[in-house]
């Protein structure tokens, strides 16, 4: 395979996992925010088994997604494997790795975050903690999810902006169909319990 159409390869994977961590993150806020999950408890309560069992996957997509992001291993299609190739073959301008090496240590401190509770919650099952000290070892926030999600975007549109003189919109969400689909599933749990 040519050096280009391994370095488009590499693109295209990583906007793909970006989009898969955002959509992720979006269905799993939905279900636990402050701000929507009130208007939906009831519904979701209704369907506890699948709600939980969803709320955790979405959760897991996400992280992995988020951790696939910036894989070490040279084996994989990674931001940092990218950036490899891109120094060796085609080196990026000093405007665009200048901006890449200034995010990059901001969005590595997230990663590492996700990294531990990635590996000590869900990769691996632990004998000495629960999940619960996983998360407080990390110091993970909500809010660094979805900091991750935008530095990532940031990051592979300044590499992609450099070398195909394009970037990707990342316009697409999954907020409006989740919302919408609880939002009908209410409706009928709500017209249903009326009949009763």
């Amino acid at each position: 395979m040519k050096t280009d159409e391994i370095i488009q390869r590499y693109v295209k994977s990583i906007q793909d996992t970006i989009i898969v961590a955002e959509h992720n993150h979006d269905i799993w806020w939905i279900y636990k925010s402050k701000e929507t999950r009130p208007r939906f408890v009831d519904v979701m309560s209704n369907y506890l088994a699948f709600f939980q069992t969803s709320i955790h996957a979405h959760f897991v997509a996400m992280i992995i997604a988020l951790y696939r992001l910036y894989e070490t291993r040279r084996d994989t299609i990674s931001l940092p494997q990218l950036l490899k190739i891109l120094d060796r073959d085609h080196p990026l301008s000093d405007n665009a790795m200048n901006r890449v090496t200034e995010l990059m240590p901001k969005a590595k401190r997230l990663w590492v975050k996700i990294g531990i509770v990635r590996s000590e919650a869900f990769a691996h099952l632990s004998d000495g903690e629960d999940i619960e000290d996983s998360f407080k070892k990390a110091d993970l926030k909500y809010r660094d999810f979805k900091d991750l999600i935008e530095l990532s975007k940031t990051i592979i549109n300044a590499i992609n902006q450099d070398y195909n003189r394009n970037v990707h919109a990342f316009n697409l969400s999954a907020e409006f169909d989740t919302k919408a689909l609880l939002t009908d599933l209410l409706s009928l749990w709500s017209h249903r319990n009326e009949k009763k």
